[in-house]
């Protein structure tokens, strides 16, 4: 972290050494399974950051296209420009949870895996003991 944030500090030195002008640096992530600790270390050091839900981004459902990062990245930086002039129908901002709300979501969500993989791994042994027994489902 950081390294990101010294080089954020020198984007910013560069764009002010060409410009002579001080610009905010404004950054937007999609939320995910990584968690908010990232956005909250940034507007800690002073970086306005937005955290958005992934599935309020509009995408044309007419035809295929290409999924890459950098076609995301553009998507992600056109909704956040978009956002900004004012257009509140653009996206969904999440609002970050608290560190303790957000290791209760964790807890709840590794149990939910962990339950799921016992179904699985039961699933499994049945599937062998039937197997080995001769049995037939």
């Amino acid at each position: 972290m950081a390294e990101l944030l010294a080089r954020l500090a020198q984007l910013k030195e560069k764009a002010r050494v060409r410009t002579g002008q001080i610009f905010l640096i404004i950054i937007i992530q999609e939320a995910g399974l990584d968690g908010f600790w990232i956005h909250r270390v940034l507007q800690r050091d002073g970086i306005e950051s937005y955290v958005v839900d992934p599935a309020s981004i509009a995408v044309s459902r007419r035809r295929w296209r290409a999924k890459t990062d950098r076609i995301d990245g553009e998507a992600l930086v056109r909704t956040l420009m978009a956002y900004k002039r004012g257009e509140p129908r653009v996206c969904a901002m999440v609002k970050a949870p608290s560190p303790q709300e957000e290791d209760r979501h964790r807890l709840v969500r590794e149990c939910k895996t962990l339950m799921a993989e016992r179904v699985a791994h039961v699933n499994r042994i049945i599937g062998a003991a039937a197997i080995t027994s001769g049995d037939r489902m």
